[in-house]
């Protein structure tokens, strides 16, 4: 009873986690969304963008600077037999920058902001990584798919070929063309299933699955990225999110700066006694202003000019993502037309080709080189067509990145 109840939590859990099974073998079947949310969750990239966040966040406290404390003690005009004025104890508070506070807290506030458009920015680049590694995956797993049902389809054929070659219905040359070709696609089986394994090795660098584990070769509109909303997208592109960022806190930096010019207080206290009589005190308070402005002057000049090199680089990356959002999105567009056409003509009248060459040749009314012609043409189609689509899927992730989708 124990036995059942622990495979059963074992299976909850797993079902939980959101990760299907192979029924015989248990392995993993990750989807594309599951692959995109665990690399949200784990890949150290993104942990390290996260720590940068709390690390500015904990800096936010060092815009209120308090100055330096000192204390001490002491005796004044001590001599010729006198006792003086003796400072017990006193306290000097020193460069106390309060006018300084606000724009500090300002260019905390703008740091803290900018490492939260750095976390989204190396978030959708990981995303467009995982994604683009993923399709990558899907393209070698259905290739690999394909060959393996071309290899059903010449064991048919040499078959029909040694058949025909033993009751002398045709030459030795037709069975021999028949086993080469059957041979080529064994080995072609081999490569691409080599290449696939290679493709889930890429994309568990993001996943970081201890196991073994497949994928889900479905890809399902909502997953591509929406041509409906292309008009605006720009609008949330992380790149340009970040950039912006930057702009705003080499303003920061540059107001920062010029606080540097305003002065600083300082105040003291101390307790007295004169002449061998306490309750005295003493207390003092001052501003601080440097006599020349020649270092903070220069400090304040190269922010400005950081904040204009800022906001040329932020113009310079908006003509950057422009260009190549309005690239992608016209290669884009195309590719859908052109996936649809497989999808409603191209692909069935291939899978029709490659039945009605499998009947004929079976029934004689085709020899084996037009048998082999056929089929090569019809696979050809099929295998355009998943070259075409992995094109369309990686435009899509690149697109996605662009616009922050």
């Amino acid at each position: 009873m124990r036995s059942k109840i622990s495979k059963t939590i074992i299976l909850l859990l797993i079902l939980y986690a959101g990760l299907p099974l192979i029924a015989n073998g248990q392995i993993q079947v990750v989807t594309l969304r599951q692959a995109v949310e665990r690399a949200r969750e784990n890949y150290p990239a993104i942990k390290a963008a996260e720590l940068e966040v709390e690390r500015q966040k904990a800096l936010k406290a060092t815009a209120i600077d308090l100055g330096t404390t000192s204390l001490y003690t002491g005796k004044e005009e001590v001599g010729n037999g006198e006792p003086g004025i003796n400072n017990h104890i006193g306290i000097n508070q020193n460069e106390i920058d309060l006018l300084g506070i606000p724009a500090k807290s300002k260019l905390a506030k703008t740091r803290t902001e900018s490492a939260v458009s750095g976390l989204d920015l190396t978030e959708a680049s990981v995303v467009k990584d995982v994604r683009s590694v993923w399709y990558k995956a899907v393209y070698a797993k259905e290739q690999w798919l394909l060959l393996r049902q071309l290899d059903s389809l010449y064991a048919d054929f040499r078959k029909a070929a040694e058949l025909r070659y033993k009751t002398q219905a045709t030459s030795k040359i037709e069975y021999l063309s028949a086993s080469t070709k059957y041979q080529e696609v064994k080995i072609g089986i081999k490569t691409a299933e080599s290449n696939y394994l290679a493709s889930l090795q890429m994309l568990n660098q993001y996943l970081m699955l201890d196991g073994d584990f497949d994928i889900e070769t479905e890809v399902s509109e909502s997953d591509l990225f929406p041509v409906a909303s292309a008009a605006d997208s720009l609008n949330s592109s992380p790149e340009l999110g970040y950039f912006s960022s930057l702009i705003k806190v080499s303003e920061a930096e540059w107001k920062a700066e010029r606080a540097g010019f305003l002065p600083k207080f300082d105040a003291g206290y101390a307790s007295q006694s004169v002449d061998g009589n306490r309750g005295y005190n003493l207390w003092q308070v001052g501003i601080s202003v440097p006599l020349l402005f020649f270092s903070q002057s220069g400090k304040t000049k190269a922010s400005k000019i950081n904040y204009q090199i800022a906001n040329k680089q932020y113009e310079q990356k908006v003509i950057e993502v422009s260009t190549r959002y309005d690239q992608l999105l016209s290669r884009y567009l195309i590719l859908k037309d052109v996936i649809g056409y497989y999808n409603e003509n191209a692909l069935q009248l291939a899978n029709e080709q490659i039945e009605a060459s499998n009947l004929a040749y079976r029934l004689g009314s085709i020899d084996y080189v037009q048998f082999i012609q056929n089929i090569e043409s019809a696979i050809k189609i099929k295998q355009e067509y998943l070259i075409k689509r992995n094109e369309y899927f990686e435009l899509s992730a690149q697109l996605k990145y662009l616009t922050g989708k």
